[in-house]
């Protein structure tokens, strides 16, 4: 699936990933020599990493786990119920910085715009990362950062900021105050995924471009759009981005709908190697580049098989999302009477019954048996009675 400059680019990452224990014991175990690495179907039989693994890392290796890498900026991502420190070098946070500077261009970003950035400057460290990229672009950046809409939107108005960067609920809440920018980046939650919210978002920010931006602070970025708001590009210089079945772990074609994994290409610091994200999505393969047609659109954490088909309960609330009488409650029952699977979909709200169903059959890949929409729910969640 990719060429060979990448793959010689992940034989040397899997042998500094190897210089850590997690990964040194991960391939022994494994009976895997990066230097045999010779083939993209060699590299899918190296282990994945699972958030499991970091966990038991951290706790064996505690507290800053074995792919510790001294001299790094410290940061941290949640892991569980804990936060996890991640490590960036300082060759990683100048790669990470051009990398997403390019990302940026593509976006139509420009030398010389001016960026609110609202993500977290603190802890987290994502607002710092793109800020150093914004810099790199020659951007002049706002480090705003979370949490005051009407602050971020008066900034805008009197500095005539053209590109607002930041989560999509809290850029609604910055429209809200009357801001409006020529271009809006949306990371960090479903966005464009939803059916309908570009489209809102535009008009509530009154821009021109309004784009998905795909990454976790283990990777970023791992996919985005371009100014032509047409799918997420996996971002190969900085990603290496595979589709696997959730429940057997074997990669799938490309247009299957699966779990994505990823593996950093360049990473000095807290390098991973096929991490399972837990993220679901599709991939294709257009003018040569490797795209998310609809990024991210849901979880592989939950999930049934009905009538044979992988059903995924948490893409139910980006459907959902997409209409405005709904509340967003939902309950998913599945029953087998007559030896038959039956998937009941109940929602909280007020919506035209034909238009969710068709809606839900589109993005789920199985056609409910029955939707239903009601005024209140008696219980939301997802029960499954067929055994």
């Amino acid at each position: 699936m990719y060429d060979s400059n990448v793959l010689a680019d992940l034989t040397d990452q899997l042998e500094r990933a190897s210089e850590h224990e997690l990964y040194s014991q991960a391939f022994a175990d494994a009976g895997i020599d990066p230097t045999d690495i010779e083939s993209w179907e060699d590299f899918q039989q190296v282990p994945f990493t699972e958030p499991s693994d970091l966990k038991a890392d951290f706790d064996d290796y505690g507290p800053e786990g074995s792919l510790y890498t001294e001299g790094a900026m410290i940061s941290f991502s949640p892991l569980g119920d804990d936060l996890a420190p991640m490590f960036d070098t300082q060759a990683d946070l100048d790669y990470e910085a051009k990398v997403n500077a390019d990302v940026l261009a593509d976006i139509g970003i420009e030398p010389g715009d001016r960026v609110i950035n609202t993500f977290g400057y603190h802890l987290f460290g994502t607002g710092y990362l793109l800020h150093r990229a914004l810099e790199e672009l020659g951007a002049e950046v706002f480090p705003i950062g979370p949490g005051d809409s009407e602050q971020a939107a008066g900034t805008i108005e009197q500095f005539d900021v053209d590109v607002l960067i930041g989560n999509p609920s809290f850029a609604m809440k910055i429209a809200e105050e009357g801001a409006t920018v020529e271009t809006f980046v949306g990371a960090g939650e479903p966005f464009t995924s939803i059916p309908g919210f570009r489209e809102e978002m535009k008009a509530a920010l009154d821009c021109e471009t309004a784009v998905d931006y795909f990454g976790s602070r283990q990777v970023l970025p791992i996919a985005s759009e371009t100014a032509q708001e047409d799918g997420l590009s996996v971002v190969e210089e900085y990603a290496i981005v595979e589709l696997v079945d959730p429940d057997t772990g074997e990669p799938l074609e490309l247009g299957e709908r699966g779990e994505v994994v990823v593996t950093h290409r360049h990473k000095e610091g807290f390098p991973l190697v096929r991490y399972r994200t837990g993220d679901l999505a599709e991939l294709e393969r257009r003018d040569g580049d490797l795209v998310l047609p609809d990024g991210v659109i849901g979880r592989t954490d939950d999930r049934l098989k009905i009538k044979g088909v992988k059903f995924y309960p948490e893409a139910v609330p980006a459907v959902l999302a997409g209409f405005d009488g709904l509340t967003g409650e939902y309950a998913v029952r599945a029953t087998r009477p007559d030896s038959t699977d039956h998937l009941e979909i109940t929602c909280e709200g007020k919506a035209d019954e034909d238009d969710l169903d068709a809606a839900l059959s589109e993005r789920l890949l199985i056609s409910p048996d029955e939707v239903t929409v009601v005024s209140e729910l008696d219980e939301s969640g997802v029960v499954d009675e067929r055994y």
